[in-house]
Parts: C-alpha cells; sequence; structure tokens
C-alpha cells in the first residue's frame, strides 16, 4: 500500500492533482515568475510609500504643521533649557538706596566706549547759544521810496527831443549817439527829454508880463517918490496899488511854475529877459515874434538874434532826473503827444538798495513775532551777492493778512545792493537767526536714548564714581546733532500721567545746567539696567555672573 505525505500540490511528480495540466519540465518556471510579481509589488509599494512621506513633508512645511515623529525637540523643553541658563549680561550692578542707578566698572565703560583716552566721555548739559535759522523764500523789489514815475504835469505837450547818449553801435560797428533807454544810468539833474507846451509858454508869459509890469510900476513909484510935494496923494496911493498887484502877480506865476516843476534856471531866464527888455527898448524886435511885426526889417543897427529866432523858449520844458539812477521804464518818443498827465513818461530807480519780499509759513509767524527790534535782521543769498555769506539786511515789515492758498504772510525787508550786482525780481533765500528759547539746556544727540514712549538720559551725579542714574527728559527741539531738554521744573500733572503709569514709565524730570551727561554707550546700560531691576532681589543685585 502505497503512503501519501501531504503537502503543496505540485510538490511531487507523481502527484495525481497535478496530472495531465502541465508537464513536469514547466514546473520550475512557474516558480520563478511567481517569485519575480512579488518582488515587484514589494517595490512598487516602497515607492509609493516614499512619495507619500515626501509629500506630507512638503505640506507639512508649507502650511507649518508638525508631523508625529518628524518634529524637532518640544519648545517647552529649549525654554527650560534656556531659563536654567540665562545669556549672560554685563558687569554692572545695581546701587542700593538710589532708584534706576547702575554702577560700571573700567573695563565695561571700555567695552561699551564709555571710556576712551583714559577718560569717560561725558557731556556737561549747558544752555543754548545758537539754534537753526529760519530760511525764507522771497524775491528782490525796487525800492518804492527810492522810484521816481516822471510824468507831464502838462498837457498837452508834444516831445521834441529825448536825450542823447554816445554808445557803441553794432549796426555800424563805431560810436554814435542814441536815445536814452532802459538800462541806462542817469545823474540828478541830467536833461531826460525837451518838450514843448502852449500852457507852459503861457505861465512864462504871465510872470514875464509881471515880472515887466512890476518894474515899470516901481519905476513911477520911486519917480513919484522923489517929488512927494508935487504929486497927489491919490497918485501915491494908486502907484503904490500897482506896485504891490504887480508883486502879487509875480507871486502866483512863480508859485504856478513850481509847481508845474519847471527848472529853476528856465524861471532864471525869464527874470533875465524881463531886465533885458526893461534896459533895451529895441530888444523885443530881434525876436522872431518882433521881426514879424515889423515886416522882417530891422531899423537901425540892430540884428536878429539867431538863437531867439531858432527857437520859442517860452513853451519849452525840460524834464530832468531827480536823483541818481536807472531808467527801468521809459513809455515816450520823438514827436509824440502827451495828451495824458497820469501816463509814466519815465520811470527811475536808485538800485543802491533793493526791497526783499520774502514767504514766511503762518506757523513761524510767532517766533518772527517775539524778536526784539535789534534782533529783526536776515542774510540774503541769491545770485550777484559778492560773498558766500550773503548780504546782510533788517526786517522792516510782518504782514498781516494770510494767503489763503499758501497759507504764509509777507516779509519785507531791505538789503543794501553793492556795486549795484542784484536786480529787481531775483529769486533770494533770506536767513533770519533765531536766538535759542529759555528754559532749556543743550545736550548732543547721542546722549539721548528714544524708545518711541519716552526720553532718557544717564546722569552722573558723582564726579568720583562710576554711578549713572537714569532719567527721563522731555525733549523740545530736536537737531541733526543735538537736542534741546527742558531744564525748568515740570508741573506734576505734567510729569507723569496715569496712562504712562500703567506701562511703568518713568516720570519727567528737568535736566539742569552743569549735569553731566552720558554720551555713549546709553542704550547698553538701558537695557542692563532693565534686566537687573526684572530680576528678583536675592542679596547683591551684581550682573557679573
Amino acid at each position: 500500500m502505497q503512503t501519501i505525505t501531504p503537502g503543496v500540490p505540485g510538490d511531487h511528480p507523481n502527484d495525481p492533482s497535478v496530472a495531465g495540466t502541465l508537464p513536469s519540465a514547466a514546473a520550475p518556471e512557474v516558480r520563478s515568475a511567481s517569485r519575480t510579481a512579488g518582488w515587484r509589488k514589494i517595490v512598487k509599494g516602497f515607492v509609493l510609500v516614499l512619495i507619500l512621506v515626501s509629500l506630507a513633508g512638503f505640506c507639512s512645511h508649507i502650511l507649518g504643521l508638525p508631523m508625529p515623529g518628524l518634529a524637532g525637540p518640544a519648545k517647552n523643553e529649549k525654554t527650560d533649557k534656556e531659563e536654567k541658563d540665562p545669556p549672560p549680561t554685563l558687569g554692572v550692578a545695581l546701587v542700593k538706596g538710589r532708584p534706576h542707578t547702575v554702577e560700571v566698572p573700567e573695563n565695561v565703560r571700555a567695552v561699551l566706549g564709555i571710556r576712551k583716552g583714559q577718560q569717560d566721555l561725558l557731556v556737561v548739559a549747558q544752555q543754548p547759544t545758537t539754534m537753526r535759522p529760519l530760511v525764507l523764500s522771497g524775491s528782490t523789489a525796487l525800492d518804492p521810496i527810492r522810484l521816481a514815475r516822471i510824468r507831464a504835469r502838462f498837457a498837452p505837450a508834444r516831445v521834441v527831443e529825448i536825450s542823447r547818449r554816445h554808445d557803441f553801435s553794432h549796426k555800424t560797428g563805431r560810436s554814435e549817439f542814441r536815445e536814452l533807454r532802459s538800462g541806462d544810468r542817469v545823474a540828478k539833474g541830467e536833461v531826460l527829454g525837451i518838450f514843448y507846451s502852449v500852457d507852459v509858454g503861457s505861465k512864462k508869459n504871465d510872470l514875464l508880463d509881471a515880472l515887466t509890469q512890476l518894474q515899470l510900476d516901481q519905476k513911477v513909484l520911486d519917480n513919484a517918490e522923489k517929488h512927494r510935494e508935487a504929486v497927489p496923494d491919490v497918485f501915491m496911493i494908486t502907484a503904490e496899488r500897482a506896485v504891490q498887484t504887480d508883486r502879487n502877480q509875480v507871486d502866483r506865476a512863480l508859485h504856478n511854475l513850481e509847481a508845474w516843476d519847471i527848472p529853476q534856471d528856465e524861471i532864471d531866464a525869464l527874470r533875465e529877459e524881463a531886465k533885458k527888455q526893461a534896459a533895451d527898448q529895441n530888444a523885443w524886435k530881434k525876436t522872431r515874434e518882433g521881426t514879424w511885426v515889423t515886416g522882417g526889417k530891422v531899423s537901425g543897427p540892430d540884428k536878429i538874434d539867431p538863437d531867439k529866432n531858432a527857437e520859442n523858449p517860452w513853451g519849452r520844458v525840460t524834464l530832468r532826473a531827480p536823483f541818481d539812477g536807472i531808467i527801468v521804464e521809459r513809455n515816450v518818443s520823438v514827436d509824440e503827444m502827451v495828451v495824458d498827465q497820469t501816463v509814466n513818461l519815465f520811470q527811475i530807480a536808485d538800485v543802491n538798495r533793493l526791497l526783499v519780499i520774502a514767504n514766511a509759513p503762518e506757523d513761524q509767524l510767532p517766533i518772527l513775532e517775539a524778536l526784539h527790534e535789534g534782533e529783526r535782521r536776515w542774510t540774503v543769498r541769491t545770485v550777484g551777492a559778492e560773498t558766500a555769506e550773503g548780504l546782510p539786511g533788517t526786517i522792516d515789515e510782518i504782514g498781516y493778512l494770510i494767503d489763503p492758498n499758501q497759507h504764509t504772510a509777507i516779509i519785507k525787508g531791505y538789503v543794501d545792493n553793492p556795486g549795484q550786482r542784484l536786480r529787481a525780481g531775483q529769486y533770494v533765500a533770506a536767513t533770519v537767526p533765531i536766538p535759542p528759547p529759555a528754559g532749556v539746556v543743550e545736550i548732543p544727540v547721542d546722549a539721548l536714548v528714544d524708545d518711541g514712549q519716552q526720553s532718557l538720559v544717564f546722569v552722573q551725579t558723582d564726579a568720583t564714581k562710576p554711578q549713572y542714574t537714569m532719567r527721563r527728559v522731555q525733549v523740545t527741539h530736536r537737531f541733526d546733532q543735538k537736542v534741546f531738554v527742558r531744564s525748568t521744573p515740570i508741573p506734576k500733572e505734567e510729569q507723569l500721567t496715569a496712562r504712562e503709569a500703567e506701562e511703568g514709565l518713568l516720570p519727567k524730570e528737568a535736566l539742569q545746567p552743569g549735569d553731566r551727561v552720558l554720551q555713549s554707550g546709553a542704550g547698553e546700560l538701558k537695557a542692563a539696567l532693565l534686566d537687573l531691576e526684572s530680576q528678583p532681589d536675592e542679596g547683591p543685585q551684581d550682573a557679573t555672573r
């Protein structure tokens, strides 16, 4: 009887369960294919796991989510380690009995830069001597006080001549005479132009008639007084009345000519003409009018004066410069008839001094108004100024009205113009020195520690000890290299508000002149002081550990 051993079908070649299914020679190939398929499944599963782990790590990194088994050491473990081993602090110590005061050894002062060259970097708070000046923008203008508007005080009048100058001509390449024009300099009394006016001629004739009549009536009165006993009283009274009337006529005609600004030399010429006519009875015949009356014939040895025949002196009027200056405007030409007395024929300006018009912001006006009369000065810088420091001047007027668009006020003053290099209308920058305010002291900006809530300084109260007290101060002005700190007593309600007290801020204290303020290392000492004061009191407050 044959014994059958239990096993896997196909393990025995004579197994009837596989008989007739596969040949006996194909069994090894089947087993090899089955093993290869198994290994492929294992590799595919391993690759899939790697992809999933990589994807999970990427998502954890992007989203910031911790993954179990991949996170680092716990945060509380790191915090506990830091608490057990705190970082070392500066080798400074609190001074008992003195709040907010630290004592700094010499080696620490050297490291922090407090001590250099065997000397501590301390600055003494003192009253400021200078302050940032106020710079105003503006422009120059002609001085209205020294601006002459030459107008015709008589109309109508005809322009017969404009004064001429000898100048180089670019057209012909040689020197020629030309008429006066804008930009020419004129001297006081120089003739600007010559006019002929019927009204002026009439007024001159009135004066000449009055002078001639006065001479005749005065001669009659003098002769009557010589023969007083033979002349009736009525005749004497009439002669005296005629002389007095002639004098009044002379005064009236003279005043009219002076009111029309007729030059004095032309008025004097009328007096001389009246004397000639009184002395020479045939003087009138030599004039153009006298020659016309006589029909162009002169009896006797008299001859016609060519000058009298060439011009009419009575209607001739000259316009002259009232002072030395520059012609800034000319509005008249030869043969023009002037009929409007309000037209400026010439404008002459004295440019030895110019007006400066500056614009001051409205928030700066209280500073300018607080200046005393002797302090209202400025320095003007512009093109043409000889010195780099500018030209000194004075502030004479602070405008009351505010420009609603620019919110500025007009500030006016004057500045000398040496060499007449400056011109009206130039842009200027006027610098006004401002005296420092009272009740403040000056310290370097490096000595101040400002954290946005309070401004702190370290003060050395005893010059023999390296001990520094932290104080909160009130800053009034800030500049590039220095700050102004209040030195007057601060009211109690302004020292510390309720909100500042809740935040643990210090009360404000005044910094007195003469206080020794630490200039370097203030920020590091503040951090060390706050660290020491935050630690529990366990004996000597020494941070050298």
